[in-house]
């Protein structure tokens, strides 16, 4: 693991009395090291940054639990790696209900059948986070809340890949495209 300097620790000690502007200083400094340890963990740069957030969030939860500041770098690195079996396994989730699901059309695209197609191939040529996200709340009508549950996923998540998944549609789709 990394190694962190007297004044790393210095900064680690007041991020466990409760102070946040040191936490983001030391996570600050490690920013490059943190990086590398999410992306060997995980193998690619979006899913990287995702669960170095979400061992962000976790610290900042938990760093009064840390007993020893000088392991700062490799309790850190746990949470991270905690947080990628917990995508890794989400996506195998993600997969499983994809091939399991069977998905109707919505009733209201079916007034233009091209338009249908067209949706329906837009839709399917997203990534798997996205895709199966869209599919979930528009096609099969859960809420994020249900979709949140059902993939054991934060509904910031949700909410965040519903977003993304409509702006990559209207990528695809083209601005002017209305169904």
């Amino acid at each position: 693991m990394g190694k962190i300097s007297y004044l790393e620790r210095s900064l680690v000690k007041k991020a466990i009395k409760g102070d946040r502007e040191a936490l983001g200083k030391i996570l600050s400094k490690n920013h490059e090291y943190i990086y590398k340890m999410a992306y060997i963990y995980i193998g690619n740069k979006e899913d990287a940054l995702d669960i170095m957030q979400e061992a962000t969030l976790q610290s900042i939860k938990s760093i009064h639990t840390l007993n020893e500041p000088s392991y700062f770098l490799t309790w850190f690195c746990t949470i991270m790696a905690r947080q990628a079996s917990k995508l890794i396994n989400q996506k195998i989730l993600m997969r499983d209900i994809q091939t399991n699901l069977e998905f109707d059309e919505v009733k209201d695209l079916s007034i233009n059948q091209n338009q249908s197609i067209d949706v329906l191939e837009a839709v399917i040529s997203l990534e798997d986070k996205y895709r199966l996200i869209l599919q979930l709340f528009y096609y099969q009508g859960f809420s994020v809340i249900d979709i949140s549950e059902l993939l054991s996923m934060p509904q910031g998540t949700v909410k965040t890949n519903l977003k993304r998944g409509r702006e990559a549609l209207r990528k695809k789709l083209g601005e002017d495209y209305y169904v």
